[in-house]
């Protein structure tokens, strides 16, 4: 069973930021004075903002974290432990769910029944009776769902609806819900764990009345569904029941993914595979031509298909195999390339550079520098906050510096994830002198605490990174996160003996 130190320490921030933001401390810290602490962090009436991160996705496509504020989140994860066995049988419920929350135990603290890499081994379960199949997702989950129907999942619409008191669960768990995004209905957080429990409880309720109506034959992993049919007449008939199911929940399909096909399908893309198996030789020549070839390959597919997520397959398959030193420019020039036209590959690339970095091989400096720097101008003003903090993270990881107009663009991002990453490069001499921080700055106030850049407010007092605006110190001035700072409490942590740990593991 989840505590509320795990789900702190390992559930809390999303797992796609750079390795230095960590929780593990605040975790600890409320495990060890749970007791102690003053009523204000149990205040249910505090509303606050999320932090949000823009996250590279397939190809072109985005996805938007939200970071809750942390005294929100903690009322949260205390609720989800209190209430964890009814929660958690609610989100069990169904019948062909692969992604049912269980006790992660290790990298996280809520985690699903069944990996990723085990879904073709259920369609071709589903496959073997079936003619056709249907294929579909729900369109922007997460942001999409309306917190109602979170009590409407657990105690029935009606029900819900008749009582709106905050002593039912599910109107409870709602409320908590909306007070961390600023009493916002629609949608939440991507990132956190408590997350994944919410999504299937409000699915497993839906897959159960899927279930009841004859529609059985198939599984869903996470939003992701695929049914197998005898006859196409019966795939197009259980599509319309599945929208209409979905609608109860303000739920919507997502068209461009909903599909109907027959069988034989391919359980997995042609050029997943090709790279999946392709075969590095030992030799220093040999491999040399491998490199090439394997690249290549990798080059054509994305070319074919640039919304797929080819290159960070390609490049993260390669930590598997180890290259000769002599081939190591090449390899890193190649690697150099995938940062530059799927920017969504960069933390695969980073993992490679700090892997052979540790095992000193030379890496180009200059050029990596060059090829981030880039990075970070040509992104940072399309508001693209995971590839610029991922670049920034790398020229940290590195030791490498900033260019002015690079510096210039990501201190003007509004993205707090971004922010935290500059500052750190500043207070390590790796930025130009002159770089304006005032927009940064700004935030250096009690209020902001609590709005959607409280991880600056406080991170950047905490780490003596920047002043308060007025003469009080503005964290010092609040009833909680002084008792954070006061204790030592961070949320980013570029220790070498962390780095270590995370770069052999992120």
């Amino acid at each position: 069973m989840p505590t509320v130190q795990s789900i702190i320490s390992k559930g809390y921030f999303p797992v796609e930021l750079p390795p230095y933001f960590n929780t593990e401390v605040y975790g600890n810290f409320l495990a060890a004075n749970a007791s102690a602490l003053p009523s204000s962090f149990r205040d249910d009436k505090l509303i606050s903002k999320s932090a949000t991160h823009n996250l590279a996705r397939r190809g072109t496509l985005r996805r938007e974290l939200r970071i809750p504020n942390p005294i929100n989140y903690y009322m949260l994860a205390s609720f989800v432990v209190d209430n964890w066995t009814i929660l958690e049988r609610h989100a069990s419920q169904s019948p062909f769910s692969l992604t049912t929350p269980v006790d992660a135990a290790y990298d996280r603290a809520i985690g699903r029944r069944c990996d990723f890499n085990e879904r073709p081994k259920h369609m071709t379960r589903i496959r073997s009776t079936s003619r056709y199949i249907l294929q579909t997702d729900i369109n922007r989950f997460y942001h999409s769902i309306y917190t109602h129907c979170i009590p409407w999942a657990i105690c029935g619409k009606s029900a819900a609806k008749a009582n709106r008191s905050p002593d039912l669960l599910g109107n409870k768990l709602d409320m908590l819900v909306r007070n961390a995004q600023d009493g916002q209905t629609l949608g939440i957080p991507v990132g956190p764990d408590t997350s994944l429990l919410i999504a299937e409880i409000i699915l497993s309720a839906a897959d159960v009345v899927l279930s009841n109506k004859g529609i059985t034959n198939g599984f869903r992993y996470m939003d992701d569904y695929e049914f197998g049919f005898p006859n196409y007449a019966e795939a197009e008939q259980s599509l319309g029941t599945l929208q209409e199911v979905l609608n109860t929940y303000e739920l919507a399909l997502n068209p461009k993914k909903t599909q109907i096909t027959n069988l034989p399908k391919p359980t997995e893309a042609f050029s997943i595979s090709e790279l999946r198996t392709f075969i590095f030789r030992s030799t220093q020549v040999a491999q040399h031509s491998d490199i090439l070839r394997y690249f290549d390959r990798a080059f054509s597919f994305f070319e074919e298909n640039p919304e797929d997520e080819l290159l960070q397959y390609a490049v993260s398959r390669l930590m598997g195999e180890t290259i000769h030193q002599d081939n190591w420019t090449l390899c890193e020039n190649l690697l150099l390339q995938c940062a530059i036209v799927e920017p969504g590959a960069i933390r695969f690339v980073l993992k490679q550079f700090l892997k052979y970095k540790e095992l000193s091989y030379l890496l180009n400096f200059d050029r990596i520098g060059e090829t981030f720097n880039r990075v970070i101008t040509q992104h940072a003003p399309l508001g693209h906050g995971s590839e610029v903090a991922w670049a920034i993270w790398g020229l940290l990881a590195m030791n490498i510096s900033m260019q002015a107009n690079s510096a210039s663009a990501a201190s003007s991002m509004n993205d707090s994830v971004v922010a935290i990453l500059v500052l750190d490069a500043n207070s390590k001499n790796l930025i130009p002198s002159g770089t304006d921080f005032g927009n940064y700055q700004s935030l250096m106030t009690t209020d902001d605490l609590y709005g959607e850049h409280w991880l600056v407010a406080y991170e950047a007092n905490a780490k003596g990174w920047l002043p308060s605006v007025g003469q009080k110190d503005h964290v010092n001035a609040d009833e909680r996160f002084s008792i954070l700072k006061a204790n030592g409490v961070y949320f980013y942590d570029d220790s070498r003996a962390l780095y270590i740990a995370q770069v052999e593991g992120y």
